[in-house]
């Protein structure tokens, strides 16, 4: 007959604490993982809508361009597109938009503008739609929701052709201009060097030096064909 032992090991039964704790920790570290890609993942999201903004503001003032031909011509007006938003005083301040709304520049939607005032009143709504205060404000504070971060816009001629000699025929010359749209972005990259827009005007915000890194760009070449005035 045999005998069993009063004294026989109990058998283990589910986890240990030790192997609880660890399979925490590996899942903590894959949910950091997870949080800190789908961080990066926000900002990556946010910078293409910011860029997406500044094209379509580029392109805004490249069709009002394209509308006002004459405007990039210095015989014809007496500032150009170039000269009224140069790369020294770039948009974005607000400044044109406020002399729009009190009056100090034509308002050509509700009076009949030269040439000459056309560009101001392109440039002025321009700064309006890159600084907020064209579209929308804060309901609490009515402050302007622009819709970029520190935008800064300008106008340079970057190729001019002169008129050719006349010869009984109809000649003509030819304007390329270069609208470029600057913003703050959230983190570092190479710097832009297509223009100068905002160079110098956007900082580490980690640091508050100033840094290129952090200065985004889009830029949009137009093309104008200038008659020239032979007899």
């Amino acid at each position: 007959m045999s005998v069993t032992s009063a004294f026989r090991r109990p058998v283990d039964l589910g986890f240990t604490m030790i192997e609880v704790l660890v399979t925490l920790v590996i899942l903590m570290i894959g949910l950091l993982g997870i949080a800190g890609l789908m961080a990066q993942g926000q900002r990556t999201s946010f910078e293409a809508y910011q860029r997406q903004q500044a094209l379509a503001l580029a392109s805004d003032m490249a069709e009002r361009i394209k509308a006002n031909r004459p405007g990039v011509d210095a015989t014809l007006v007496t500032t150009t597109y170039a000269a009224a938003v140069p790369l020294a005083t770039p948009a974005g301040t607000g400044t044109r938009y406020t002399a729009l709304t009190t009056g100090t520049i034509t308002n050509c939607m509700t009076t009949n503008c030269t040439t000459t005032d056309a560009v101001a009143y392109d440039a002025a709504l321009w700064d309006g739609l890159l600084s907020g205060g064209a579209a929308e404000t804060e309901t609490a504070t009515g402050n302007a929701l622009g819709p970029l971060l520190n935008p800064r816009g300008c106008i340079e001629s970057i190729a001019s052709t002169a008129c050719p000699a006349c010869t009984g025929n109809a000649a003509s010359r030819q304007e390329t201009y270069r609208i470029s749209v600057a913003w703050q972005g959230n983190f570092a990259t190479a710097a832009p060097v297509n223009s100068a827009c905002g160079v110098d005007q956007y900082r580490d915000p980690r640091t508050g030096n100033v840094d290129n890194t952090y200065r985004r760009l889009v830029s949009v070449d137009v093309y104008t064909v200038i008659p020239c005035a032979c007899p």
